[in-house]
Formats: structure tokens, C-alpha cells, sequence
């Protein structure tokens, strides 16, 4: 197998860019792979655009490496370069009048693309019986399918998509990842940026949090929880056999502290998902003790605010 072959779709390495004043990039370490989900996420200001536009080669970096399926990309990327890759920007706009076979002929031509992909991308994305429609007629799920089209035509192996589901309605987000789903099992490769955390939770393979001009947390959502040691929530109310003594000692002999919100009668425990185990099997090993429990376990959102905890907005 050849370096090219065995190597991640995307990889950067010590990439730093700077403009007048402001240095918004200072060494970013980041590589995707072949059918892998990497989610780009921090706070507005902290350079996820501009990674993204050195990724495009619209911008050329300072320093460091970008290497496209194992080959040095600078900022004049070659064609076949150029096909690897597939953009879909926050905002797509598309000439109203035009239907949406007449828009993918006019940009597949632009594109140097075979006509004949025209018909698969529109398939992929599930828009084979409105393309000959006018754009004006979409709705705003149609569009951003049809943006997703657009950035298929190359046959692309890396996918950038820069807040692909602002303004899309449930169900239209839930059809564009399964169009992601499909995308992956063929190997394609997808940095997608995002401030929806909630969304991309259950969704992506791994996040990226750029934070102070680098990448400062990277791996599986699971991991980095786990790392983090967030702890979980565990709430409850008095049961018909309560006994405040018997709960304290509970409480006592797995180190948890709990404090008592008198005007909806409810307990709320903090613990280490480590000790969350044998704690509810105590609670619950004791008759009657308890009532309607609800555990929280942490998620994307406390981990992306502890991460995040210090940061100063340049």
C-alpha cells in the first residue's frame, strides 16, 4: 500500500496563520480519515473560518504543513487537488430563476465535472423529483441539499461544511445526516463546524475544540467526558419508607454531598460517573427510600462550557 493510500484524508500540522495585529491561528494539529465525522467547534472569534479557508486553500498558511491524501497542498492547488475537496458555506445562494438541474449544470461546468454526476448527486441528496424545479420554489431544506449537490459534483474524498444546518427544521436536519451517514460509509470524509452542540452529540466521530488559537481538546465526545471527569446529576424525591438518616449514610459512605430544594420536595446528588454505579444501587437496594429518580449524565454542552471555562474572546 502506498503512503498516499495508508494515509488520513486530511492532515495539518503545525499550521499557523497571522494577520495584521492578531495572531488566529498559532499551531494546529488535526487529521481526518477516510469516513470519519470531525466536529469543529468553539467559541465566534477563535478561527474556525479561517482554518477552514487555509483547508480550501483560499488563504495560504504562515507556517506548517497541509497535506491532502498524504501530498503537500499549498495555496495553488493543483486540479486534481481541487477535486478532492467539496464546500458548502454557511449561506448558499443560488439564481432564483434557474432550476435546480440548470444551477448544477452551469457550476458542474465550472467545476470541469463529468455532466453525468449531475444525476448521481442529485439522487444522493434526494432531490431527483424537484430538479426541474426553479430554485425559487425550494424550500429552505431543498436549498441546502441542493448546496450539498453542488459540493458533490467532484466525486470530493473531504467535505467542508460551515454551519450546514442553521435554519433547518427537525426533520430536515434529521434527512441531511442521514445524507452524512451515507456519505461516510463510502469513505468520505467530513470537518463540519458547528455551534449546535446538542445536534452534533450523538452524530460526530470526534470533536475538535479550537480555543487560544489551537486545537486544545480532540478525540471521541466519550473520551474527552471522560477525561474531563464531569460529574453526573442525580435527582430524586422521598419515597413512602424515607429515612433521612439512612440516606445520610448512604450519602456518607460514597462521599456524596446532597442538597435538598424544598419547594419541589427534590434531592440532587453530584457524583463521579465512576461512583454513580454502586451509588444508585444503594438508593435503590433500600425499600422505599426513594421516589422518581432522574439521572443526568454530563454531555457535550458541559463539556464544551468547562473546556471553554477562562477563555477570553480576541
Amino acid at each position: 500500500m502506498s503512503s498516499s493510500q495508508s494515509a488520513p484524508i486530511l492532515s495539518l500540522s503545525k499550521v499557523r496563520k497571522s494577520f495584521p495585529g492578531k495572531e488566529v491561528l498559532k499551531s494546529i494539529d488535526l487529521q481526518i480519515a477516510a469516513g470519519e465525522l470531525v466536529a469543529l467547534v468553539g467559541n465566534n472569534g477563535q478561527g474556525k473560518t479561517t482554518l477552514m479557508k487555509l483547508v480550501l486553500g483560499l488563504l495560504a498558511p504562515d507556517e506548517g504543513k497541509i497535506l491532502i491524501h498524504g501530498e503537500a497542498a499549498t495555496s495553488s492547488r493543483t486540479t486534481e487537488q481541487k477535486a478532492l475537496f467539496g464546500y458548502l458555506p454557511e449561506t448558499t445562494a443560488f439564481y432564483p430563476n434557474l432550476t435546480g438541474q440548470e444551477t448544477l449544470r452551469y457550476l458542474s461546468s465550472l467545476k470541469q465535472g463529468a455532466p453525468s454526476r449531475i444525476d448521481e448527486v442529485f439522487a444522493i441528496v434526494g432531490l431527483e423529483d424537484a430538479k426541474q424545479y426553479r430554485v425559487k420554489t425550494y424550500s429552505k431544506g431543498m436549498k441546502q441539499r441542493l448546496g450539498l449537490a453542488q459540493a458533490l459534483l467532484g466525486n470530493p474524498k473531504l467535505l467542508l461544511l460551515d454551519e450546514p444546518t442553521n435554519g433547518l427544521d427537525p426533520s430536515g436536519i434529521h434527512e441531511f445526516y442521514q445524507i452524512l451517514s451515507r456519505l461516510k460509509t463510502e469513505g468520505v470524509a467530513i470537518l463540519m463546524s458547528s455551534h449546535l452542540l446538542a445536534e452534533i452529540e450523538s452524530r460526530a466521530d470526534a470533536l475538535a475544540l479550537l480555543k487560544g488559537g489551537v486545537i486544545s481538546a480532540h478525540g471521541s465526545i466519550d473520551e474527552l467526558i471522560g477525561t474531563a471527569e464531569l460529574p453526573s446529576i442525580i435527582r430524586f424525591q422521598k419515597g413512602q419508607k424515607f429515612n433521612l438518616k439512612t440516606l445520610d449514610q448512604i450519602l456518607k459512605q460514597h462521599t456524596v454531598e446532597k442538597k435538598y430544594i424544598e419547594h419541589s420536595e427534590t434531592f440532587v446528588l453530584t457524583c463521579q460517573p465512576t461512583n454513580k454505579q454502586a451509588l444508585l444501587l444503594a438508593l435503590l437496594s433500600t425499600d422505599g427510600l426513594i421516589n422518581k429518580l432522574i439521572v443526568n449524565d454530563p454531555g457535550l454542552e458541559q463539556l464544551f462550557l468547562q473546556l471553554n471555562s477562562g477563555l477570553e474572546i480576541t
